[in-house]
């Protein structure tokens, strides 16, 4: 059984290492340190730290790693086999990384050499792209541009949002490392170069991005609003005031060219409040008014009594 350290912070790296739990043998875990998180702003363990002390898993959680001596000679105690890594959310040194005979192995959440960075899954659904995959690849300095041993796809569904896709693409992911981990060890596998001249980069989002531009064609708004949930949502104005849109789908259909774009046209009990936009229709169907809890368009609608001619806003 090969011996790791595993590196992951989000519920994606969670998702990861309880399916590989059993399959290898984890030495310690690594994540980011506890940070206050919601309303109440409560400090709150890693989703990885609370499986790997349920597993008793060793934890540790340094503020650095760069020149972090303590850590750099607690990993070469261990002696793992690999460090594998996913959604850490830190540059790992090469100091760390060349300890472990097969180096750091990464499961990064898109098609590399397209979406290197931190927010590849937000970044391709908010693109409107069809499809994504997850790659396993061998870490170097440069991020997410080491030599890739395997590559999975999967399409993107109209119903896929970033919670969802994590979902998939964290699965896959596994799956996909628990077929390379042996391949690896035996020797039986090479990494393949990536093409740098192909790259494309996926930057976390602004807080500017969560803003709705209603000028913006229906289908980019549908994606944006899909990058954005569960959370944090995407932004709009209604009556003066903040409003969070978590759930909507788009229509095509021609309307007249003199409504206003962000226009409520259509208020329908099965099908959701209809918001003009300029190459159809967009049903909004969850949403959080500002200072209140998350509702469905029927709660809203009970209780904000909408009319024909209303208007969502940007900014």
């Amino acid at each position: 059984m090969i011996k790791i350290i595993y590196f992951g912070t989000p519920e994606f790296s969670r998702i990861i290492l309880e399916k590989i739990y059993s399959k290898v043998e984890i030495l310690a875990v690594i994540t980011q340190p506890d940070k206050p998180k919601g309303r109440g702003k409560k400090v709150l363990p890693p989703p990885v730290k609370e499986f790997a002390l349920d597993k008793n898993i060793p934890v540790l959680q340094p503020e650095k790693l760069r020149e972090n001596w303590e850590i750099i000679d607690i990993i070469r105690k261990l002696s793992p086999d690999a460090l594998i890594v996913a959604a850490y959310g830190k540059i790992i040194p090469e100091e760390i990384l060349n300890i472990p005979p097969f180096g750091g192995i990464n499961i990064h959440a898109s098609i590399l050499p397209k979406y290197r960075g931190v927010a590849p899954i937000e970044r391709v659904i908010m693109n409107c792209e069809k499809e994504t995959g997850v790659s396993i690849m061998k870490m170097e300095k440069e991020l997410d541009a080491g030599p890739v041993y395997a590559i999975e796809k999967i399409e993107i569904l109209p119903e896929d949002d970033r919670g969802s896709l994590s979902f998939k693409l964290a699965n896959l992911g596994a799956d996909l490392l628990l077929k390379v981990l042996p391949l690896i060890k035996e020797g039986a596998i090479e990494p393949i170069p990536q093409d740098d001249s192909q790259a494309t980069y996926a930057p976390k989002l602004s807080k500017e991005e969560e803003i709705i531009d209603w000028q913006n064609s229906g289908l980019r708004i549908w994606c944006q609003i899909r990058a954005l949930a569960p959370e944090p949502g995407a932004i709009t104005t209604f009556r003066g005031k903040n409003l969070k849109v978590f759930k909507a789908r788009f229509e095509g259909e021609v309307f007249e060219r003199d409504i206003i774009n962000g226009t409520i046209i259509k208020l329908d009990k099965e099908k959701g409040i209809g918001v003009k936009v300029k190459d159809g229709i967009l049903w909004v169907l969850e949403l959080q008014p500002e200072s209140k809890r998350r509702m469905n368009f029927l709660e809203f609608l009970n209780g904000y009594r909408l009319n024909i001619g209303e208007k969502f806003t940007s900014f």
